[in-house]
């Protein structure tokens, strides 16, 4: 595989979306290639940020009521 390929497979692969013959090629190419495993733990390191920047509870309870008066 070259790393063009590679980069074009990089999302589907950390989002676990790749067949498990594709994950095998893009791990395989990673384990042999510095520059697009910086690439990979750059998306994974992305991915869990806004994982984590998104587990945030609901509006305010205030904010919530305000809100359906407007829309009422």
């Amino acid at each position: 595989m070259r790393c063009q390929e590679c980069a074009d497979k990089l999302d589907r692969f950390v989002d676990r979306e790749l067949t498990n013959t594709e994950a095998l090629e893009v791990q395989l190419h990673l384990e042999g290639c510095p520059d697009c495993m910086e690439h990979y733990e750059f998306q994974e390191h992305l991915k869990r940020v806004v994982k984590h920047s998104c587990d945030c509870e609901g509006a305010p309870v205030a904010f919530r009521e305000k809100l359906r008066q407007i829309l009422s």
